[in-house]
């Protein structure tokens, strides 16, 4: 059985500082993930990297921003989905206070954010960072030189 493809963006500077997302109901200390999502049916990777940026900061890549994502490859996720990565290198990061999300899940019968939070995490605070993401920081820092 082919694996499904999850694709991310993430956002880092030159100091490998990154903007995490803080999973709603995930600990505070340890939550936090890439913006990223599942690739839709007919649907290019870099095409749902954009897709799950917009839907989970409310950031908008114009052409321009596209055009300089790395493309980091597919990387193995977890037993059933794999990764692809894609890195935008930054000088600045957004004011966290703009981020929003837009996208919903359903528990208890309330609508709740996917994200609930945003921040930028320092190379030495990569522990916040989702146990899955731990051996991806590798990965990056490569592609980050």
């Amino acid at each position: 059985m082919k694996k499904k493809v999850t694709a991310a963006i993430v956002i880092i500077d030159e100091a490998g500082n990154i903007l995490g997302c803080h999973g709603t109901g995930k600990p505070k200390e340890s939550g936090y993930d890439f913006p990223k999502g599942e690739v839709e049916a007919e649907e290019a990777d870099i095409s749902a990297a954009v897709r799950e940026l917009r839907e989970e900061t409310d950031i908008y890549f114009l052409d321009y921003d596209i055009c300089r994502l790395i493309d980091a490859g597919v990387h193995p996720h977890n037993k059933e989905k794999d990764i692809h990565i894609f890195i935008y290198r930054t000088n600045y990061f957004p004011d966290l206070n703009t981020l929003k999300c837009s996208t919903f899940f359903e528990r208890y019968g309330k609508k709740f954010p996917e994200v609930d939070g945003y921040r930028i995490i320092s190379k030495s605070e990569r522990g916040m960072f989702n146990k899955v993401l731990q051996n991806k920081f590798d990965i990056i820092d490569s592609f980050n030189k």
